[in-house]
């Protein structure tokens, strides 16, 4: 290629008019070339830093980030000098108070102890010689914590027999056992599963918690009691909610990645933890169902959804597409949170204002203009919400891809916005279907919130020892999340999940699975939860 700049002003003087035209054709040619590139390399520039040192969040506004001091003093650089919750002493009059306390407030629907403070009659006798009556007490709050207590259930069963020694030998009847021959209790149980599937606590730190407390319970014991209570009882109310998750009208689905050590693949290949929950603007009760698979394969969506009619909201995977093609009960809706991602990375990384007037810049503050119109119709009812979006929505969605159409052709070709401009694009026909469905959100959020616990619990175990465990572990964390989802308190429903399906162990009869729904009148009047709504 002739290197333009090198020529003198005597032989451009010299070149006709035709020649200086291609000249200039030509060096701004490479100029554009040029532009480009230096555009796809900043972004990438910016993309690798907010990787590398930049917050997670795809939160646009700017937020405090922690110096390399405040790291190493956590305490230091959480503290706010926030003024501790309100634990004024209170004085109980006579009257009644028409005002209840934040103290009250926070402690209500806690158990307590009443501790009485008097004096002795001698102490009365004299500070009062002439006698003395009694005034209302005064009370005052404080909170206390018993820490973990172990106790030994000591069963003394009494069998009776009759007075003639006619043979006749009757036992007293006692609560089942959940496994035969075994310490495990319901309550222990109860307490280990929350400790590792609620609060991301893995085994062998439990193990040496108990150990602490002077009980003697192995890694391997406790990971077994996990996978024989999940296979033994558990399976049954975990089959019972994905039955129910059918009769949904939306379905959302997602999936993350882990690994199994034993699962007899070559070391470092990757296992799927899938996550199944029904839409907010459904009517029925929430339900989160896990289900684990070894691969990323068609046949598992196929196989978990074969008996499902209905919309599934997805994040874009190319699986679902092709199960949509082949059901015609089925439909795919997409997701804008994924629509928006890619733009979203580039001004996070770069700033809002260094990207003013880009392409990246707009796509983000035209799809925050759909979510907040379309988050103005929440309250609405299904039909009146799809009234609404296509009324008020549709214009702007229209727009929105015509634009899109116009600017891809104007990118630079494998930059992350092209990526963006083209995901939206090839998405087109998934992200509208919102606009018929007053059912179906404009996000996934609804799955990828249901998977977090499983994500926050990996980076405490990193991976999972066998295939038996991968399988407990979906079954465990399905009850948890929906327990939670359904406002219950999850130690005490484990509680009462293993204490009703080991009493009702033989029965053939299921109907008493009805009062162990995590929505049943029973669960919610024993193990609702004390958060305020």
């Amino acid at each position: 290629m002739t290197d333009f700049s090198k020529l003198s002003p005597e032989e451009l003087n010299k070149m006709n008019k035709h020649v200086l035209i291609t000249i200039i054709g030509s060096l701004q040619s490479q100029l554009n070339a040029i532009s480009s590139q230096l555009n796809f390399l900043t972004e990438q520039i910016a993309l690798m830093n907010q990787r590398s040192f930049g917050r997670k969040t795809e939160q646009l506004d700017e937020m405090h980030q922690m110096s390399l001091f405040e790291i190493f003093n956590e305490p230091e650089a959480l503290s706010d000098d926030s003024k501790e919750p309100e634990i004024t002493e209170i004085t109980i009059s006579s009257h009644t108070r028409k005002k209840k306390s934040a103290r009250d407030s926070n402690l209500e629907g806690l158990p307590a102890r009443i501790i009485n403070h008097t004096l002795s009659a001698e102490e009365l006798e004299k500070l009062f010689p002439d006698g003395y009556k009694e005034l209302p007490e005064e009370v005052y709050k404080r909170l206390s914590i018993i820490p973990q207590t172990f106790l030994v259930d000591e069963h003394h069963v009494h069998v009776y027999a009759s007075k003639t020694n006619d043979g006749t030998i009757v036992r007293a009847k006692r609560s089942a056992d959940v496994f035969r021959n075994s310490i495990a209790t319901p309550s222990l149980l109860s307490a280990i599963i929350t400790g590792k599937y609620a609060n991301h606590l893995p085994l062998d730190r439990q193990s040496r918690c108990y150990k602490d407390n002077g009980v003697k319970l192995e890694t391997n014991t406790l990971a077994n009691w996990m996978m024989r209570a999940s296979e033994v009882h558990l399976s049954i109310i975990y089959d019972e909610l994905h039955k129910y998750l059918y009769q949904s009208n939306v379905v959302h689905a997602d999936e993350t990645p882990f690994q199994v050590i034993r699962d007899g693949r070559k070391a470092g290949s990757d296992s799927w933890m899938w996550v199944y929950c029904n839409g907010l603007c459904d009517s029925r009760q929430p339900v989160v169902i896990y289900d684990f698979q070894s691969t990323r394969r068609a046949d598992h969506p196929r196989e978990f959804l074969k008996d499902y009619s209905g919309i599934v909201v997805t994040d874009g995977y190319q699986v679902y597409h092709s199960l949509e093609s082949k059901r015609p009960d089925l439909e795919i809706a997409g997701c804008w949170i994924h629509a928006k991602r890619k733009f979203a990375e580039l001004v996070k990384a770069a700033g809002i204002k260094a990207l003013d007037g880009t392409v990246a810049a707009e796509a983000t503050k035209r799809i925050s203009e759909l979510f907040h119109l379309d988050n103005q119709f929440n309250e609405l009812v299904k039909e009146e919400r799809e009234k609404q979006r296509q009324l008020i929505v549709k214009p702007k969605v229209d727009d929105f891809f015509a634009w899109v159409k116009e600017q891809s052709c104007k990118v630079t070709a494998g930059s992350n916005t092209f990526k963006g401009l083209q995901y939206c694009i090839n998405q087109e026909k998934y992200l509208r279907v919102f606009l018929s469905d007053g059912n179906v959100p404009m996000d996934n959020n609804r799955a990828e919130q249901a998977i977090r616990p499983f994500t926050l619990g990996r980076k405490n175990w990193v991976n999972m020892d066998s295939i038996r465990g991968a399988q407990a572990s979906a079954i465990l964390y399905s009850l948890v999340e929906t327990a939670k989802a359904n406002n219950l308190r999850i130690y005490e429903y484990l509680e009462l999940l293993l204490a009703g399906l080991a009493e009702h162990a033989e029965d053939t009869d299921r109907n008493f699975l009805k009062d162990l729904l995590p929505w049943s009148e029973n669960a919610q009047t024993k193990c609702k939860s004390l958060k305020k709504s």
